[in-house]
């Protein structure tokens, strides 16, 4: 106040800071640097792991529905001819979207098992792009009808209408 400078001012050189550069030097020293890296890292390290896990979910609910799909496309035939079809030339052309050939592990396999009468019930299968394999059955008619679903991380573990009894996803 009154003309008169409050701000602290500091010297250009003391006892304290003898031989070192003067404080009109811009930048960081190596050491600070290293520490930043360093802490960066960490957080990476630490995030890298969360921000995978969204993907994988992702990838996952892709083939769920995709097999949720071909057993809406085998339910739509089924209503029509009272049994489900194998025939990959009549669901290609009732649901052209999938892949229904069966000839690579991301495709819809399909496995027609007998309950009650023929073809009562059905297996769809495919491996999601994370590697989990995905099954969905349906039992059409008798004791046990109904959607089943399974999963695993091999083929052997879904390939099965035994392998799929439960409500895994």
């Amino acid at each position: 106040m009154y003309g008169r400078d409050w701000r602290l001012k500091r010297p250009d050189r003391d006892a304290d800071t003898e031989g070192m550069h003067p404080a009109s030097d811009e930048g960081f020293s190596l050491v600070e640097l290293v520490v930043v890296l360093g802490i960066m890292a960490i957080l990476i390290a630490v995030a890298l792991p969360t921000l995978m896990g969204p993907k994988r979910i992702a990838q996952d609910a892709a083939a769920q529905a995709q097999l949720v799909t071909a057993l809406k496309t085998e339910e739509i035939f089924a209503t029509d001819a009272d049994t489900y079809s194998s025939d990959v030339a009549v669901l290609e052309s009732l649901e052209p979207s999938l892949d229904w050939s069966g000839t690579n592990d991301s495709a819809i396999h399909l496995s027609l098992a007998s309950v009650v009468g023929t073809n009562d019930s059905i297996l769809l299968y495919a491996r999601s792009t994370s590697g989990t394999w995905f099954g969905l059955r349906h039992v059409r008619a008798g004791a046990h009808a109904g959607r089943y679903q399974c999963s695993g991380a091999s083929r052997d573990e879904v390939d099965d209408v035994t392998d799929c009894v439960g409500h895994d996803w």
